[in-house]
């Protein structure tokens, strides 16, 4: 993860690159178009061709972000960033009938909370996804508004120093 020291936006570009590669255990991406100042709540990604088994190009659609700071009532003086965002997904890639692509579509929320330890370079966090179900799907109407996966992950960010020359 990269996060600007002049603007303290994440740096998505950076941070989507680096997990995909990093998940797939090779380089995949070809480029990632995203412009937070113009429109911060989409953004492509294109696969370098062949590189996938089932994706080519990736579009996500970022909705209802909200976010606030709390104060750590375990460490005094210290605050927990807690965050949310929707995400569409779209996912194109090939199918087995020649000339159609296939599309994917995926809802998801995150909702992360970051808390500031006694060392002002380190975090600890923790992500927890819920994936829903499409509207499309037939099984939307049986439970519209409750996930039907959770994945949760804690974590913990070291600030890393660029070297000097």
């Amino acid at each position: 993860m990269n996060i600007s020291e002049a603007s303290g936006l994440e740096n998505r570009t950076f941070t989507l690159t680096q997990q995909i590669n990093s998940n797939l255990g090779y380089s995949a991406i070809q480029n990632i178009a995203y412009d937070p100042t113009s429109n911060p709540n989409r953004l492509s990604i294109s696969f370098i061709p062949n590189q996938t088994r089932n994706a080519n190009q990736v579009e996500l659609f970022c909705n209802a972000r909200e976010s606030e700071l709390v104060p750590n009532s375990k460490l005094e003086g210290k605050q927990i960033f807690v965050c949310s965002e929707y995400v569409r997904q779209v996912t194109f890639g090939l199918s087995q009938e020649f000339g159609v692509a296939r599309q994917v579509v995926g809802n998801y929320a995150h909702f992360s909370t970051w808390k500031e330890q006694q060392s002002p370079d380190n975090l600890e966090g923790n992500i927890l996804t819920a994936a829903y179900v499409d509207p499309q799907d037939a099984l939307f109407f049986q439970e519209p508004s409750k996930p039907v996966a959770i994945y949760s992950h804690t974590f913990t960010a070291k600030r890393v120093v660029e070297p000097t020359e």
